[in-house]
């Protein structure tokens, strides 16, 4: 959160080499600090810091390449191909925008300006368009990509992802329309054109991933809902309660578990 970074032997834990990202490399942290989980792709590390990211070698963190200091925003770094070219997709707080993954030089970059800068949600990408989606009534849109152009598909305020990303199944787009503190509830969007297919609100806010065409919801009081992802309509096939207190990390799914926490650390391992 505070630009610590440690790389761990992953046997024992074993701090091999540790960098404080603020001190040494001046880079600014956010107002909620920094959010984004680092991405590992070959040899190279690359974090959403600074305005535009930045890469580190694995082997001993040393500094590959760097954006400018600036307000970074909170989505991790999405490795991607747009158009045959590799690229590394991610959000600051005022733009989305994509990096080449050797040298971090812009290859675009797409005005996005959301209340504290809450640039969270990951992009969805499919062919040459990318889908980006922000909370505080911001909305989503789909934008088409060629080379240095982006130009909007469609725009709306249908589906406004606040943390959690929206998933991507079978032309239907599914995720958390709302903030924390407001009504929210899961939503089903039409890829192509923006349009709502069904709304669910019994969930209220939460996050939510999919698996073998399956929608988990684990709404924000530790209520896990589990349902066919399908544009006629959410119906969960089970429901039960797993964890107490506040609930806004999404759960990862993992050789037929679930692993699910709480903000006050609690984390729990569930049978799928």
């Amino acid at each position: 959160k505070w630009g610590d970074l440690f790389c761990l032997r992953s046997s024992d834990g074993v701090v091999v080499w540790k960098k404080q990202l603020h001190d040494e490399a001046g880079v600014r942290i956010p107002t909620w600090g920094l959010n984004g989980s680092a991405t590992v792709l070959g040899d190279t590390i690359f974090l959403n810091v600074g305005t535009a990211g930045m890469a580190l070698r694995k082997d001993d963190g040393r500094i590959l390449w760097r954006s400018e200091a600036g307000a970074p925003g909170y989505s991790t770094p999405l490795p991607v191909n747009l158009s045959g070219a590799s690229a590394i997709l991610l959000a600051s707080g005022k733009y989305y925008l994509a990096v080449d993954p050797g040298t971090g030089k812009r290859l675009w970059s797409h005005r996005w300006i959301t209340r504290y800068g809450v640039n969270a949600a990951d992009p969805i990408v499919m062919g040459t368009r990318v889908f980006i989606s922000s909370g505080y009534n911001k909305g989503c849109s789909l934008l088409e990509t060629r080379g240095n152009e982006v130009k909007t598909v469609w725009k709306t305020k249908n589906l406004r992802n606040q943390f959690s990303g929206s998933v991507l199944i079978d032309g239907y787009l599914y995720g958390i329309d709302g903030d924390s503190n407001e009504k929210a509830s899961v939503k089903c969007l039409d890829w192509k054109t923006g349009e709502v297919k069904w709304s669910f609100e019994k969930c209220g806010f939460g996050s939510l991933l999919a698996a073998r065409k399956q929608l988990l919801v684990l709404d924000h009081s530790g209520t896990i809902w589990v349902a066919p992802a399908s544009p006629k309509g959410f119906e969960p096939a089970s429901s039960g309660k797993i964890l107490d207190g506040k609930c806004w990390t999404v759960p990862v799914l993992a050789h037929g578990k679930l692993y699910a926490r709480n903000a006050s650390g609690t984390l729990v391992c569930v049978g799928w």
